[in-house]
């Protein structure tokens, strides 16, 4: 650890000097309001430089019980990194005049309220993670310029990293709203329901997705649907609860069905104030299904739902590197359940026909449809809940809720019971020995490419049913599968393996002992599955 004025000095010996001279800053150095370390400094000045900043818990003057539970931590670092954000790209978006480089770059947050890597909190700094580019005439050291970097950062450092820079009713409201929405999606059991959707909500997006549309309903739930949560904090919540077991959506088009069952899956992470989707609240494990034609499966159990069929030899255990549409909704919903989903939603724009419900393929087709399927799927506690406009599948629904301008009431219909029984999947165990994760001269090629896109090896994986909606989760699940390469021998299960090598890279980013969870965000064990599950080259086992 150094002083500032050993950073000063080393820059003044390196200035003019060839670029590479700037890995003399690489240390640890106390500055008069915070520490900065350059982790990583950058070869040339084509690369980034791995920079923390720590700010004593004293000098940065957050009240403790903004940060003295798991939650209200959670929240205001994720807070904190927008407002780095927001001062970086104010500051520091742009190179410094006359030279290149002076950029501070911090990965961009998005609605959700996320467990990021970029800030951590100890029992005595803040501390925040970022790179910047050094700055250089040509590709030579420039001290002025660097000088002009340092302003930059401490400017970025005093509108994010200290409390008097933040309105105190703004940061409590982010907390609290987090606070509120975890407390919904605990209770949501006890008021035997899957879902919630606060009245006052703002379903539909703005085409970038980041933000209400303009101008759109409120929605507003039908009294006979309507439950209430006494949050910690403010007035009690109302809305409506999607009670448990099967149920189809169904209305005219254009009536919000689709945004409704978006909003729903979007639900399993809390939002920040102002999204409108604050209080839309999903169990954690929720899965979106879709047809995916051409997408591989291996040792599947598809049983319960098709019996036989010439695509596969085995339907307990389907394997094919290119499957139908049909029967790759079905091994989606399999690998859902196999992850312990307890909410399964699918929406008829983006699926196939004959697996939502019965009588689209002749009779001698042997596929039990999901609407078949759904009541029994209810009583083993896995509820569906499936947009459509189909007679049979309202039919054969638990429930059925009517929309219409955003207004959702439930509507009688006569069930039609079929006597279906569903049967859990058997579980598999993954081994990456079959999977190719070099790529030229990497030995591990793991990289995100898109939010849900991850090059692994030579192929680029898509996950679509991923709820992934920050490119910063998008690298935790590329760095927890380089990780799964020495860790997925077949002695666990998908879901086992799945959540420890989460467990590790968090345990990792959790250390203040170096800045490797800088582009990394909570992740669920249902996303890292399916971006395995969709890798043409992955294995898997069933113990019987």
């Amino acid at each position: 650890m150094a002083s500032e004025e050993v950073l000063r000095k080393t820059l003044k010996n390196a200035d003019g000097k060839p670029f590479q001279k700037y890995k003399g800053i690489q240390n640890n150095f106390v500055l008069e309001d915070f520490e900065i370390i350059f982790d990583d400094v950058q070869n040339d000045r084509m690369g980034h430089t791995a920079i923390r900043v720590r700010v004593p818990h004293k000098k940065a003057g957050f009240p403790e019980d903004m940060y003295d539970t798991k939650l209200r931590e959670i929240a205001l670092r994720d807070l904190i990194a927008r407002r780095f954000r927001e001062s970086a790209r104010t500051h520091a978006r742009s190179p410094i005049p006359k030279t290149s480089g002076g950029e501070v770059f911090i990965p961009r947050p998005g609605q959700e309220i996320l467990e990021r890597g970029s800030v951590a909190i100890s029992p005595y700094f803040i501390e925040v993670r970022f790179t910047a580019d050094l700055p250089a005439n040509g590709n030579k050291v420039s001290a002025v310029a660097m000088d002009l970097l340092m302003e930059r950062i401490k400017t970025i450092i005093s509108e994010s990293l200290y409390f008097s820079a933040y309105k105190q009713s703004k940061v409590y409201n982010h907390l609290q709203t987090y606070e509120n929405a975890e407390f919904i999606r605990e209770n949501l059991d006890s008021k035997g329901i899957v879902a919630f959707i606060a009245d006052g909500s703002v379903l539909p997006r703005r085409d970038d997705d980041l933000a209400p549309m303009v101008d759109a309903k409120e929605f507003v739930s039908d009294p006979a649907l309507k439950v209430t949560f006494d949050v910690p904090y403010g007035e009690p919540i109302s809305g409506m609860g999607i009670p448990k077991g099967f149920t189809a959506v169904t209305g005219a088009s254009r009536n919000g069905k689709s945004a409704l069952l978006d909003a729903i899956f979007a639900g399993v992470y809390d939002h920040i104030p102002g999204d409108g989707r604050e209080y839309v609240i999903t169990p954690r494990d929720a899965a979106f299904v879709m047809a995916e034609p051409n997408r591989p499966a291996d040792s599947v159990d598809i049983s319960m739902f098709v019996p036989e069929t010439p695509e596969f030899d085995d339907t307990s255990a389907a394997k094919k590197e290119f499957v139908s549409s049909p029967m790759s909704e079905f091994v989606s919903v399999s690998e859902a359940v196999e992850m312990g989903s307890k909410l399964i939603l699918i929406d008829e724009e983006y699926s196939n026909p004959c697996v939502m419900r019965k009588g689209f393929l002749a009779d001698n087709e042997k596929i039990i449809s999901l609407s078949e399927m759904g009541s029994s799927m209810g009583r083993q506690g896995i509820s569906l809940v499936m947009v459509s406009g189909d007679e049979s599948v309202i039919r054969s629904a638990d429930n059925v809720l009517v929309v219409e301008g955003f207004k959702v009431s439930p509507a009688k219909v006569e069930r039609t019971g079929n006597g279906k029984e569903f049967s859990m999947p058997s579980d598999r165990y993954p081994v990456s020995k079959g999977i190719v994760y070099e790529k030229g001269h990497r030995d591990v090629n793991v990289t995100a490419q898109e939010i849900r896109t991850i090059e692994i090896g030579e192929f680029k994986v898509h996950a679509p049913v991923a709820a992934l909606f920050d490119i910063s989760q998008t690298n935790t699940v590329a760095d927890a599968i380089a990780y799964m390469k020495e860790h997925m021998d077949g002695s666990k299960n998908m879901l086992d393996v799945c959540k420890d090598a989460i467990g590790a890279i968090k345990a990792e980013d959790d250390s203040t002992d170096n800045g490797s969870g800088m582009h990394h965000a909570t992740i669920r064990a249902i996303d890292l599955a399916a971006v395995l599950n969709r890798h043409p080259q992955m294995l898997a086992i069933q113990k019987k």
